[in-house]
């Protein structure tokens, strides 16, 4: 405190209780003119000295009421945080049922034993499309097994280790799937590009195909079931040479952005086309 605030302060206080005394000192009859003027000098400082112990004190407890509030919000935001992180790991576990249950569904509409996998990496250079699933030949998965997701085929396993498997996907350059175009039962050989979309190629030039058309498996490569979707057409061009129509076709998997696949079991190399020759669960 500053030196003459806290003289003025000490000269109020002793102000005060020398009017104390002063006014004890008499009786009731002496209290006439000269208390009086005595009282109306220094009524005012009286007034000053309530004025500032009330407003001291209205400090005080705004202070201490200013104290709890900051602690009480700290409390509250403690709680919306906790509040938050737990809406949101209950919004995942719903959008990871709504994966699961398609899944399921898929799974029961299959001819074929099932497995499914979730994606754990992915090709790190670049160079090529393949992800890394924790399913591998100890639970059955095997080389060029078809691995699909309820939007469309996904691509199929490049190979396996005991606990793990690589898979390539369809818009890597070196798969090719033999494909039928649903509307016009038009075949070709859906290849990758190093694109995300793929190239339906050695189309009939009188093929009636426009954009917007849904591209399925054949079934007749050995490797992926029949009637899988695929991709769309989004456009139509001839070929270099002239002699066949090729169509570009995006996939109806979203590729990067699957969670989880289902492997199909089918016997190493692809599937046996011979009926009764699948692998049973």
């Amino acid at each position: 405190m500053p030196r003459s605030i806290r003289d003025i302060t000490i000269a109020v206080i002793l102000t005060s209780l020398g009017l104390i005394m002063l006014f004890s000192s008499f009786d009731k009859g002496q209290s006439g003119t000269f208390v009086n003027l005595i009282y109306s000098v220094f009524k005012p400082v009286d007034q000053f000295v309530t004025f500032v112990q009330k407003r001291t004190a209205g400090i005080f407890n705004s202070y201490v009421w200013l104290v709890g509030v900051s602690q009480e919000n700290r409390v509250l935001t403690e709680e919306v945080r906790l509040l938050r992180t737990e809406i949101m790991s209950l919004r995942e576990k719903e959008l990871e049922n709504r994966r699961l249950k398609k899944i399921l569904d898929l799974k029961s509409k299959l001819d074929f034993p099932t497995l499914v996998a979730q994606i754990i990496g992915e090709d790190a250079s670049g160079l090529f499309r393949t992800v890394l699933v924790n399913k591998g030949s100890d639970d059955g998965v095997l080389r060029d097994m078809p691995v699909t997701v309820p939007e469309g085929i996904v691509g199929k396993i490049n190979r396996s280790s005991t606990v793990m498997a690589q898979v390539i996907m369809i818009t890597d350059p070196s798969v090719s799937v033999d494909c039928r175009v649903e509307r016009t039962r038009e075949r070709g050989l859906l290849s990758g590009s190093y694109s995300y979309s793929c190239l339906l190629q050695y189309l009939s030039k009188e093929a009636q195909i426009k954009q917007g058309d849904l591209v399925v498996t054949s079934g007749l490569d050995g490797i992926f079931p029949r009637g899988l979707a695929v991709g769309t057409v989004e456009s139509v061009r001839l070929s270099e040479h002239g002699l066949f129509l090729e169509a570009t076709v995006t996939p109806t998997a979203r590729l990067t952005e699957i969670e989880e696949v289902v492997v199909v079991l089918g016997t190493q190399g692809g599937f046996s086309m011979e009926s009764g020759l699948e692998r049973k669960p």
